[in-house]
């Protein structure tokens, strides 16, 4: 082994060549979070690539120092203009694997940061109807697409991890490493990289796109490195042909889960889940320690990994997530994501949760009840609390205030509110009618806490008035990248000013400030 220029390179014997482009930590220190834009590095893909390379006898450049939002080791003209020698060792492993066995494969590991345990294998190219058959334009030969590929897919697989091909992550932008081992660099007017793209016809290139619970040491890691093992005859290039393609390998991707939103706020335990029309869902949870337990999926389908959330036969909704969450010591790791990924922690969790409307409804949103159980590492808790669901993407004006509270009177809210001062819509849910809200107005809390105590004047279509305050129980800010600005978004689950005991009476969104 070797450290070279905030490089770690390991030699190796076989035809294997590892690389982790962005396994370097950013230095907060020398670059504090400015909100929104900086790209988080791939937390982990370095020790786990030192792993890979010791169980296979494979080479590897790794990138254990780098910043990405400094040089990106991954995009061909930044690191043939900021980093050439990162090229040069590239070329030089991959030189010497061919002198020894005639080809080579290149595994590239990058960092997803979803929670599901989840692989998607990029082959510089759109996947076709069957995944497993290499065009002109991928990185690896139709042989190896036809052998290897399957046979670490069904590795994985038989392991509980979710492996698809090109799904999310094909490796396709011209800037790709991966690129460099298709025929898009083989005219290239710099040497280095022209030199390089003349080892194409050589090397099969993957790049392997990580979900956490894969990179962060403990059980998920130790199945994808078994994964990885099973499948090495193939990777090395003394393929079987696989008998039949892993199942359903080659189907249609599922259809995207119906946008909804579900809320719920409880003494012992808040959360919000959210699944959108793009097949994105989340699960977070509040316990009433202070902590947050986090669960993402990405394309799910109307399973996400370990989250499903389904029709009951009640006219309600049930909810279970089973398998790796993300466990955080507070509530604020979005604000700067990749510090806040550093401080946490995978558990086990087994969550089963029912939804109960309070009443019958033809409407989109609607109160109701939540009850069940979470299991965190084993310890189980049972689970009631305050619901409200919503069907569809919230929408409504920007910057907005929305809130589902139960006001402890038989009455509930929904609202969102334009700020300031701006349009309101949603409704008074009382004695199983909804009373559509006709104004409303709201004075929040300073702008570092916006809803550490936040007061609501309504007016109600019937004539009515009604005013209330709430306080924050447990905050959520989160960063978002939206357009050329970051914007700050922040939850809360709340209790009302006048409640005898903390006791959530539901949720407020503030953001867009």
């Amino acid at each position: 082994m070797t450290t070279s220029a905030r490089l770690t390179i390991l030699s190796g014997d076989g035809p294997l060549v590892l690389v982790a482009p962005h396994g370097g930590r950013r230095d907060a220190k020398r670059r504090p979070w400015a909100g929104g834009h900086l790209r988080v590095n791939d937390l982990h893909t370095a020790s786990l690539t030192a792993e890979l390379a010791t169980l296979t006898g494979a080479a590897a450049l790794i990138n254990t120092e780098h910043d990405r939002n400094d040089v990106d080791l991954n995009r061909v003209s930044e690191a043939h203009e900021r980093v050439p020698w990162f090229l040069e060792r590239l070329a030089g492993l991959l030189d010497t694997a061919l002198r020894r066995h005639g080809r080579a494969t290149l595994l590239a590991l990058h960092g997803w940061n979803v929670v599901e345990p989840v692989v998607d294998l990029g082959l510089g190219c759109a996947p076709g109807e069957d995944p497993f058959a290499a065009g002109r334009a991928a990185a690896v030969s139709p042989a190896f697409a036809a052998s290897a590929l399957p046979r670490l897919v069904a590795a994985c697989r038989a392991r509980g991890i979710t492996a698809t091909v090109g799904a999310r992550y094909p490796a396709r932008h011209r800037e790709n490493l991966v690129q460099l081992f298709t025929r898009r660099y083989a005219e290239d007017g710099r040497p280095l990289v022209r030199a390089l793209a003349a080892l194409a016809p050589f090397v099969d290139a993957v790049q392997l796109e990580l979900g956490i619970p894969l990179r962060w040491p403990g059980q998920w890691r130790a199945r994808l490195v078994a994964a990885c093992a099973d499948a090495l005859p193939a990777l090395l290039g003394a393929p079987r042909p696989a008998t039949e393609p892993p199942s359903g390998a080659a189907a249609a991707p599922p259809a995207a889960p119906l946008p909804r939103r579900l809320e719920f706020a409880g003494a012992a335990l808040s959360g919000l889940v959210g699944l959108d029309a793009a097949g994105t869902g989340r699960l977070l949870l509040f316990p009433a320690g202070g902590d947050l337990v986090l669960f993402t999926g990405e394309r799910l389908g109307r399973t996400a990994g370990g989250l499903r959330v389904e029709p009951s036969a009640s006219g309600g909704l049930a909810l279970r997530c089973d398998g790796p969450l993300l466990r955080f010591p507070d509530t604020t790791p979005f604000l700067d994501l990749e510090t806040g990924l550093a401080r946490a922690r995978l558990v086990d969790g087994e969550i089963d949760l029912r939804f109960a409307p309070r009443h019958a409804h033809d409407g989109t949103a609607e109160f109701g009840t939540i009850t069940g159980s979470v299991a965190l590492d084993g310890v189980l808790e049972p689970v009631t609390a305050r619901g409200f669901v919503e069907d569809g993407t919230p929408a409504g004006p920007w910057p907005r205030l929305r809130a589902a509270l139960d006001l402890g009177d038989g009455a509930r809210l929904a609202l969102t509110l334009g700020l300031p001062g701006g349009q309101a819509s949603g409704f008074l849910c009382r004695d199983g009618r909804h009373i559509a809200v006709a104004a409303a107005r709201a004075a929040l809390g300073p702008a570092e806490a916006p809803l550490a105590r936040v007061t609501l004047e309504l007016e109600l279509a019937d004539g009515s008035r009604r005013r209330l305050a709430a306080r924050a129980l447990h905050r959520l800010p989160v960063i978002r990248a939206r357009g050329r600005a970051p914007v700050r978004v922040e939850f809360a689950a709340c209790c009302l000013d006048d409640a005898p005991a903390p006791d959530p009476a539901g949720w407020l969104e503030v953001g867009g400030l």
